[in-house]
């Protein structure tokens, strides 16, 4: 038997254009992974600083809370004492307001505690000065949980702060400061 000689056969050359082609194809891909790395490079950035953004104006907006609660408490004070000698006058009218905002919202207040409210902003002036002071403790609470929220929550406040004036003036006692 004859022995056959491995020759090795030509390799065929691709044309220069299907190189062209493939090359062109390669730098394609790699200028996509290259956009696609700097856009989630970019993404990530941007999305952290928003994370720093929104954590400073969470600090600030619980800041701010905290001094509408301050200036909430300091104008309630200042209306009780012009009620108590009888500066404010015909806190009355304020009543269906009240009555309103207390229905319309989703109160944080319990049920039994709207019931109440709503009785002691009926009963206006004739209440004892524990009564006010209830009535203040309530319309606290709504403030504080409606500031910013309710149009005009800050009508709650006023009217209990000069119906407790008035209703400690009537008693003659002093006005002391409620605690929460």
């Amino acid at each position: 038997m004859k022995q056959q000689t491995f020759k090795p056969q030509p390799v065929k050359r691709l044309s220069a254009r299907m190189d062209y082609t493939l090359i062109e194809f390669l730098v394609g891909i790699v200028t996509i992974v290259g956009f696609m790395y700097k856009f989630e490079r970019d993404t990530r950035r941007d999305i952290e600083e928003l994370r720093i953004g929104l954590t400073n104006v969470q600090r600030d907006v619980g800041e701010l809370r905290r001094v509408m609660n301050g200036l909430g408490d300091f104008l309630s004070s200042l209306v009780e004492n012009l009620g108590r000698k009888r500066i404010i006058e015909d806190v009355d009218l304020l009543k269906t307001a009240l009555r309103n905002m207390t229905t319309t919202t989703t109160n944080p207040l319990t049920e039994e505690e709207r019931k109440r409210l709503l009785e002691l902003i009926d009963k206006g002036e004739d209440m004892t000065p524990e009564e006010a002071d209830e009535l203040a403790r309530l319309a606290r609470k709504f403030y504080r949980e409606y500031a910013g929220k309710v149009e005009n929550a800050w009508l709650m406040l006023y009217y209990a702060g000069a119906i407790r004036g008035i209703v400690y003036g009537k008693y003659n006692r002093k006005l002391t400061p409620i605690l929460d």
